[in-house]
C-alpha cells in the first residue's frame, strides 16, 4: 500500500465525520423533521431538509467501504487474534461505552428539550428501554463489528482473499450495473414491507435501519474487495473524476428531486417505491466513487489541517452528536433565523468536539491514532 492512498482516504473519512456532523445540526432545523429527533428549533427551513435528503444516502456507506477497504488490509497484516484484539479495543470498547452511558443521555433530550416533566431516571428505566430504545450514532460501531465477524469467517473460508491480487485488476462496467441493480432490490424489497425511516433493535444489541442494511453490506464488502484487487494503487484502478463526478452530481439533482418534489414523477405507490429504491441505489454508487475519485485526484496529500483533522475524525465522530444537540437546545431561545442559528450550532459543536477529541480523547488507548505502516 503506498502512502499516498492513505492520504486520500484519510482526508475523505475527515470530510465525512465534518459532513456528518454539519448533517445531524441541519436535523434540528429541517422541514419535516422526524418528530423523535432530539432538539428541534421553532425555526425550520426546508434547505435544510434538501440538504439531509442529499447527504443522508451517502455518509454511511461511504464509511462502511473505507472500514471495508482497511479491515481486508488489517485482516492480512495480522493474525486472527491480534485483529480481535486491536478490534475490541478501538471499535468495541467505545460501541459498549457509547451505546450504555452517552446514548441514553443524548435520546433523554427528547424528554428535556420538550419542557416534558420526566426525570432521566424515570425515563432511562421505562421508555429507553422501550420506544424510545436507540443507540445514537453508535449504531455504526455495533455494525461494524458484525461486519468484521462476517469478514473475519471469509478470511478463515478462504484465506486467499487476504492476499492482494499479483495483477491490479479494474471494476467493469458489468459490476457497477450489478452492484446498482442489487442496492435497488435491497431498497425496493424492504422497503416494500417497512418505511425507510423505521429502526429495529434486534436483541437490543444491534439497532438498524432495515431498508440500508443491503447497500451497507455491498459496500463493506466492496471496500474489501478493492483493497484485494489493489483498487487506487499507482498501477491499480482509479476512478476517473471526469466522469464519477458529472454523475454524482447529476444523481444529486434527480434524487434530491424526486424525493422532494413526489410528483415531478407521477407513478402509482409500488412503482414509486421502485423508482425511489433505483435512484437512491444510482445514486449511492455515484457519490461514493464521485467522492473517491475527487479526493483521489486533487486531496491525495496531508496538510497540518488535513492531518489534524484526520486523527481526530473518530474521536469527533464518537462525540459529536450529544454536543451538537446541546449546543441546538442552547441556541434554540435566540432571536435570530435558523440559519444563522444552525451556523452557531455547526460551529459550537464541531469546535468542541475537536478540541476535546485533540487534547482528551487522543490520548485514550482507543481513539490513538495507529501507528504508521
Amino acid at each position: 500500500m503506498t502512502t499516498n492512498r492513505i492520504f486520500f482516504l484519510d482526508n475523505l473519512k475527515a470530510f465525512i465525520v465534518i459532513l456528518m456532523v454539519v448533517f445531524h445540526a441541519a436535523m434540528c432545523y429541517m422541514a419535516y423533521a422526524p418528530e423523535w429527533w432530539y432538539v428541534l428549533d421553532t425555526q425550520r427551513v426546508f434547505s435544510a431538509t434538501l440538504f439531509v435528503l442529499w447527504a443522508d444516502i451517502f455518509i454511511m456507506p461511504i464509511m462502511f467501504f473505507i472500514s471495508g477497504y482497511f479491515g481486508l488490509k488489517s485482516l492480512a497484516k495480522r493474525s486472527q487474534g491480534s485483529f480481535w484484539k486491536s478490534k475490541l479495543v478501538r471499535i468495541g470498547v467505545p460501541w459498549i461505552t457509547g451505546a450504555v452511558f452517552i446514548a441514553p443521555v443524548i435520546a433523554y433530550l427528547m424528554i428535556a428539550s420538550r419542557n416534558i416533566p420526566m426525570d432521566f431516571w424515570t425515563f432511562y428505566t421505562t421508555l429507553f428501554w422501550g420506544a424510545a430504545y436507540q443507540q445514537a450514532q453508535y449504531w455504526y460501531l455495533g455494525a461494524l463489528m458484525a461486519l468484521y465477524l462476517l469478514l473475519s469467517l471469509l478470511t478463515l473460508l478462504f484465506p486467499r482473499i487476504k492476499q492482494q491480487a499479483a495483477v491490479p485488476g479494474s471494476p467493469s462496467v458489468i459490476l457497477f450495473l450489478l452492484i446498482a441493480l442489487a442496492g435497488t432490490a435491497g431498497v425496493g424489497l424492504v422497503n416494500s414491507v417497512l418505511p425507510d425511516g423505521v429502526w429495529i433493535h434486534p436483541l437490543y444489541v444491534l439497532m438498524l435501519q432495515p431498508t440500508r442494511v443491503a447497500l451497507y453490506l455491498i459496500y463493506f464488502f466492496l471496500g474489501a474487495w478493492a483493497w484485494h484487487c489493489q483498487w487506487f494503487s499507482a498501477q491499480g484502478w482509479q476512478p476517473p473524476a471526469g466522469i464519477w463526478m458529472p454523475l454524482f452530481i447529476i444523481m444529486s439533482f434527480v434524487y434530491v428531486s424526486n424525493r422532494a418534489i413526489p410528483a415531478l414523477f407521477p407513478l402509482a405507490p409500488q412503482q414509486a417505491l421502485w423508482l425511489n429504491a433505483l435512484f437512491h441505489s444510482i445514486f449511492c454508487l455515484t457519490s461514493i466513487f464521485g467522492l473517491l475519485s475527487f479526493f483521489q485526484q486533487y486531496l491525495n496529500h496531508t496538510s497540518r489541517i488535513w492531518g489534524a483533522l484526520a486523527a481526530t475524525s473518530y474521536p469527533i465522530y464518537f462525540l459529536h452528536q450529544f454536543f451538537v444537540q446541546e449546543a441546538a437546545w442552547l441556541i434554540r431561545p435566540l432571536e435570530a433565523n435558523a440559519y444563522v442559528k444552525y451556523l452557531l450550532t455547526c460551529a459550537l459543536a464541531l469546535t468542541v468536539s475537536f478540541l476535546l477529541s485533540k487534547y482528551l480523547l487522543l490520548h485514550l488507548p482507543c481513539f490513538a491514532g495507529k501507528k504508521k505502516q
